[in-house]
């Protein structure tokens, strides 16, 4: 591998740094304005109860709906996710990092009494940083656990749509691909039909919100799990049926973890 063609290509961009911005401003628009189910959260220990409004799938759809118009009309390349998955994966590592020390921050300052923003000081500034400090901040009454596990969710099938559209345009679409791309497109949507079911997980009712959630979410999830389908677009030509087969079954997580 060319260090010097890989490095320069992990640098951020304008346009990355423009597509996640959009990204986020269009999920905290749509999440708080779409009509949706609200579910109350499960009781805290202060006796409290948080409120989520599960309209992902519509928002998810209304996305998509919008992102195809425009690279239909010329206003927006399908492309720009598969195109520039190094600079995004960057430019999100360096979100999460910047991230996690506001709340860091903001937690380790708050006074607030509430089982949701009272702060857990370890005294360990990496222990903190990496697992938090509250319980379920919110950023303009928005609640970050909730809203970055969404856009985890949502992110990995953009950018599998996205490099979907790149086989496409390359003529080299084939038959793990359209498997690979029915097989996740199932599930993510499959968890937002079951949106609310997340409002009961271990994430959302006992983790506090660090580092470790916020790569998990923002990172983890998209990049890593969209690993498959760069797998099946640059190793089309050597991939037997039997190997496809066997990929699509690994490329789809666990039910049992995954709810």
């Amino acid at each position: 591998m060319d260090l010097s063609l890989l490095l320069p290509s992990l640098i951020p961009s304008s346009q990355s740094v423009y597509v996640l911005v959009f990204y986020f401003v269009y999920l905290a628009v749509a999440g708080e304005l779409l009509p949706g189910k609200v579910i109350r959260g499960v009781v805290l220990s202060d006796g409290s109860q948080l409120r989520y409004r599960c309209n992902g799938l519509f928002a998810l759809t209304l996305l998509v709906a919008i992102l195809g118009i425009s690279a239909k009309l010329g206003i927006v390349s399908p492309l720009v996710v598969a195109d520039r998955g190094l600079e995004l994966l960057s430019a999100t590592f360096i979100f999460c990092v910047l991230v996690t020390l506001v709340l860091y921050i903001t937690g380790r300052s708050s006074s607030d009494k509430s089982s949701s923003l009272k702060p857990h000081v370890s005294g360990n500034l990496v222990h903190d940083w990496w697992f938090g400090i509250q319980l379920n901040p919110q950023f303009l009454s928005i609640d970050l656990k909730f809203f970055f596990v969404r856009a985890g969710m949502m992110g990995w099938l953009l950018i599998n749509l996205s490099i979907l559209a790149k086989s496409v345009q390359d003529g080299s679409l084939s038959q793990s691909m359209i498997l690979y791309q029915i097989f996740c497109a199932l599930y993510i949507l499959d968890y937002f039909v079951h949106e609310e079911y997340m409002t009961s997980t271990w994430d959302i009712i006992a983790e506090r919100l660090g580092f470790m959630l916020v790569f998990g979410d923002l990172l983890w999830i998209p990049f890593t799990f969209s690993i498959q389908a760069w797998l099946v677009a640059f190793a089309q030509h050597s991939t037997t049926n039997s190997s496809c087969y066997c990929s699509q079954l690994l490329c789809v997580p666990d039910r049992v973890h995954g709810f």
